[in-house]
């Protein structure tokens, strides 16, 4: 699967595409490992993981790749659009 990064976005969703699967992906390997650590042979938990790595594991790849391949300045860039997205969200 080829992922091209997704122009910015400044609506109501402050992350770009490949910014958002990757924080998703992230977000739910550390909640699959945090219950694997409680219930490492738990049968549910384990659909889940392969669910995970059957569906969604490559394209959060592909876009952490594409993260990867950001220059430092399009990165502070980035970093700075959705600081002051936010900024401007909270203070509204």
């Amino acid at each position: 699967m080829t992922t091209t990064s997704s122009p910015p976005r400044t609506g109501r969703h402050l992350l770009d595409v490949d910014e958002a699967r990757v924080a998703r992906a992230s977000r739910r390997l550390t909640q699959i490992a945090a219950a694997l650590v409680s219930r490492p042979m738990d049968r549910q938990l384990h659909a889940q993981m392969r669910t995970f790595l059957d569906k969604e594991s490559e394209p959060a790849l592909a876009s952490w790749d594409v993260l990867l391949a950001r220059t430092p300045d399009e990165l502070k860039e980035r970093i700075s659009t959705v600081l002051t997205a936010q900024a401007v969200r909270s203070a509204s």
